[in-house]
């Protein structure tokens, strides 16, 4: 049972360096209640520096604890903040925009209000419940922890009122971690138990500054167990790592106590339907002697079923096991046995174990949340408006109502603030409010003018402005949205220009500058007839260019008909999030189609071309010989079906097109010309073809690992790593490129997608799937005016609704296969709604959310900057706007970029071997990965 249970998930295997710092950046660490305001200090045990939370809640009183029950807790535990007053009462921290932090909530009771009744209350994490706050005793110290992925600017921790007594919070701390530690496929990890095992500090605790991380680790001896130490052990320092451990916690560990014996440990579920990931760390302590033969290896059972194949350590060296996909049992009950072939028993330094909280909630939209941040500042909004602003239903805003769309995030639609003693100018924030349809502000003393920003509210329906302070004229822009139905309420504003006096005051106006009576109606005569002459002109123009086209046809039925339309276009990227891209502007080439196609784009007949040279020329005959009768059919492709087979002793591709299907053989045989003359290491190889009678077929190389599409998906079982996917993505790139800039007259591939990508044996890329492509002069035009043609989900927006074939086009497809590439997502996601993957990327994106973008088989094992920056040139590629995509040599500099920077960092982590990770992982249950790059 327990094995088919691990082929569930995969485990991920890390090898790295432990590293040490004192320093605090990417610390947060508030005292709650701490007075005076501007207090701040620094723990004396652990060199953390504490500040006062009254800049990040404007709600609750600052409480202490009894000076008799402050002897035996830290200086942060002695005061506190409790929320007599609100239902919900938040903090509201700036962090650091997709990054991963573990925030930790401490609390004490400690019986501050001598009613000696121990409250019970709920901490939420924006707007989702986190967990629920209770207590066994007045002196006990409560501690909640969490592992998050924050998506936005500002983090919001609340405590929430259930009528179990006052909420209350005593610490409240952050600490940022590398967005490549931790990795699972729940939002976030809640703390079940962080060991040391073995410790050599008898129950005392470790945090920071031996874990730069300020982890706190608690002492563990498993039953049946002893502890071991070295502390001479030398532990190398590495910054890069992602786990960073304490070199006090990797100095000692646990073996069993009997020799020969098992090293057991485990724990049982709280709850049966909490899902674990846990985390395993070995260094091996002992130095081996340089004669010695001595050998640690051993065996991981979970609930006596055998759980991964032999592991051995390194001397110090740590080995982090992980799994990225959780378990879910009533127990766990893990055990160590060494192997026959070890002369030393198991040993096990730490351990974490989290579970699943997936945080289902989505907040309030970003740019409403901050708009309706800055209206309760501006006006100083006494309501108790905390937290998100529309979730939890419950705990909405007064005087807010919002749009409830389970598949979006919840936008603000109704804002009431009549009678809340408003003052000052209308703030302009209110415009950014996108979605908001009714806006009432009336019986305020709101002064200034009329603000004709309210116009760009579409969906404005209710406007209501009564009884304020204002003045000036209505915009006409806002008289137009009435006449358009929307209610506008201006009434009891006595300074507000009404509709006669300001026709008054204008028309006073014009009177001093009023022109000439014969002005107006003589120069809209001379406009209307310089109009009928242009038209006239133009009309004759395009009659004498139609007859030109139609003769020009009549005299050679194989050339086309030029296309002269000009298209200025920059190349240059658009960068996203204030980030610098690095692309250089390039003039995009000038290109139009020869000898393929009509001007139609139909293809032109058969007898125009010519297969030659002869000697890639087959017979039929010997296309049924090489494939053995077609003994070997490896599937349907388009409109035929490919054939394993033998030429030259080596396995070739034979694509056969049906009889029945004119227009594969129209693909096939314009695939057949655009092969011949082109030759490059990242497009497919055509070694020979068969034209006889209606028998069409061609030899290809053979790619012995299939199309990218059987590997890319979220399904797959094949495991490509960060460094895999950009050399692919590389490899496509580099062909496009020759494609576009690199052949005479350049082609436009036109159906680049992710079964055109064929990969061989050691999984590099080739392009293939030229039936569609279009070869075009440079010298005379910009763009091709052709039927569409390609597959859907991959078509450029703008060809599609032109019909104007570009370069750019096919930068549209790449971006969309490049998408594909780092989320293992179809370039159409059915969900309960079709969406674009475009669309589904740049939805996160609008939260900086990259983790949430990246395949979860990843594990989190990549350069945050590489794969931020890859995600950034397939944005760009999928622009509608084709200006503003870059051009294939651009992308291709950005893309080995990328490459270059996870090369390196993959320098800077030790690993025993390629082979060493394999078998770990499949001691786990799951596939090796294939050996790429």
């Amino acid at each position: 049972m327990m094995e088919s249970k691990a082929l569930t998930f995969l485990c991920c295997v890390i090898l790295i360096n432990l590293a040490n710092s004192q320093d605090q950046s990417g610390f947060i660490s508030i005292d709650c209640g701490l007075q005076p305001e501007n207090l701040s200090y620094t723990d004396t045990s652990t060199g953390i520096k504490y500040v006062s939370d009254s800049s990040f809640t404007d709600t609750g009183t600052s409480n202490l604890v009894s000076p008799e029950n402050r002897a035996n807790v830290k200086q942060s535990m002695w005061s506190f903040r409790s929320f007599p007053e609100g239902i919900r009462n938040c903090y509201t921290i700036p962090v650091n925009n997709s990054n991963k932090y573990l925030i930790r909530a401490a609390f004490m009771y400690g019986n501050y209000d001598s009613r000696d009744e121990i409250p019970e209350f709920d901490l939420h994490l924006g707007p989702n419940k986190w967990d629920t706050v209770k207590f066994e005793s007045p002196l006990q110290t409560e501690s909640k922890e969490i592992i998050y992925s924050v998506s936005t600017d500002t983090l919001q921790v609340c405590l929430v009122n259930t009528g179990n007594g006052t909420p209350f919070i005593s610490v409240l701390e952050l600490r940022m971690l590398p967005n490549s530690s931790y990795v699972a496929q729940s939002e976030s990890l809640q703390l079940f138990q962080r060991l040391d095992f073995g410790s050599s500090l008898m129950n005392q605790t470790v945090r920071f500054p031996d874990d730069v991380f300020d982890r706190i680790w608690s002492p563990s001896t498993p039953k049946g167990s002893k502890g071991v130490s070295d502390p001479s052990t030398s532990l190398p320092r590495n910054s890069s790592g992602s786990f960073r451990l304490p070199q006090v916690i990797m100095r000692t560990a646990v073996i069993p106590e009997t020799l020969g014996g098992s090293l057991d440990f485990g724990w049982t579920a709280d709850d049966p339907s909490l899902e674990f990931y846990f985390y395993m760390y070995f260094t091996e302590i002992q130095e081996p002697d340089s004669n010695s033969q001595e050998r640690r290896e051993f065996v991981i059972s979970l609930n006596g079923e055998t759980f991964s194949e032999p592991l051995s350590l390194d001397y110090s060296k740590t080995l982090v096991l992980f799994v990225s996909k959780p378990l879910r049992e009533e127990s766990f009950q893990f055990s160590l046995r060494q192997t026959r072939s070890s002369t030393l028993p198991p040993l096990i330094n730490a351990m974490e174990t989290y579970f699943g909280n997936k945080l289902p909630q989505s907040s309030t939209d970003q740019n409403d949340l901050s708009a309706m941040r800055n209206i309760k500042s501006a006006y100083k909004v006494k309501r108790n408006w905390q937290g998100d602003v529309c979730v939890p239903q419950a705990y909405t805003w007064e005087g807010v109502n919002c749009s409830s769309s389970g598949t979006s995030m919840p936008r603000v639609i109704f804002l009431n603030l009549s009678s809340s003693g408003l003052t000052g100018d209308i703030a302009f924030d209110i415009s950014l409010l996108s979605q908001l349809q009714i806006l009432d502000l009336s019986d305020n003393n709101l002064t200034g003018p009329v603000p004709a920003f309210l116009a760009q509210l579409q969906f404005l329906r209710v406007l209501n402005l009564a009884n304020n302070q204002l003045s000036g004229p209505i915009p006409s822009t806002l008289m137009e949205k009435t006449q358009n139905g929307m209610s506008f309420s201006i009434k009891g504003n006595p300074s507000v220009c009404t509709e006669t006096a300001c026709r008054e005051v204008t028309g006073n106006k014009s009177k001093k500058n009023k022109l000439p009576g014969f002005v107006i109606p003589l120069v809209a005569s001379l406009a209307g007839l310089f109009l009928i002459a242009t038209i006239f002109i133009l009309f004759i123009l395009i009659r004498k260019k139609k007859q030109g086209r139609m003769i020009h046809r009549m005299v050679t039925s194989t050339s086309n008909g030029p296309s002269s339309l000009q298209r200025r276009d920059t190349g240059s990227m658009r960068p996203l999030q204030r980030r610098e891209t690095g692309f250089s502007t390039r003039p995009s080439l000038q290109r139009i189609e020869s000898g393929m196609t009509d001007y139609e784009g139909n293809e032109i007949a058969n007898d125009a071309f010519d297969l030659e040279p002869t000697n890639r020329k087959f017979t039929y005959a010997e296309i049924v010989n090489i494939t053995n009768g077609f003994e070997r059919d490896q599937g349907k492709v388009g409109f035929g079906r490919n054939y394993l087979g033998k030429l030259d002793g080596k396995e070739v591709t034979v694509k056969l097109v049906s009889s029945l299907s004119s227009q594969g053989y129209k693909q096939l045989r314009a695939e057949v010309k655009h092969l011949f003359r082109i030759h490059h290491k990242n497009l497919i190889t055509m070694l020979g073809y068969c034209n006889e009678g209606d028998k069409l077929a061609v030899i290809y190389e053979y790619m012995a690992n299939g199309n990218l599409k059987q590997h890319i998906s979220e399904n797959s079982s094949t495991v490509f790593s960060w460094e895999d996917r950009l050399g692919i993505a590389v490899d496509v790139a580099q062909g496009l490129e020759y494609l576009h800039t690199g052949c005479t007259p350049p082609i436009i591939h036109r159906n680049v997608k992710c079964t055109n990508v064929f990969l061989d044996g050691s999984f590099n890329a080739k392009l293939g799937g030229f039936g569609l492509s279009r070869a075009f002069d440079a010298a005379e035009g910009s763009h091709l005016n052709t039927a569409i043609a390609g597959t859907p989900g991959y078509v450029d927006p703008e060809y599609y609704t032109s019909n104007n074939l570009t370069e750019k086009s096919d930068v549209y497809s790449f971006g969309v296969v490049l998408l594909e590439i780092v989320t293992a997502k179809p370039a159409i996601i059915k969900s309960e709604e079709r969406m674009h993957i475009s669309q589904w990327v740049e939805s996160l994106l609008s939260r900086e959310n990259i983790v949430e973008i990246l395949d979860p088989s990843l594990c989190g094992d990549y350069d945050p900057n590489s794969a931020f920056k890859t995600v950034e040139i397939a944005v760009a590629c999928v622009c509608r706007n084709s200006g503003e995509r870059p051009g294939m040599s651009q992308v291709v500099t950005a893309l080995k970029e990328s490459l270059a920077v996870e090369i390196e960092r993959k320098k800077d982590l030790p690993v025993l071997s390629t082979d060493s990770v394999e078998d770990l992982a499949l001691g786990f249950g799951s596939n090796p990965p294939p050996r790429l790059r």
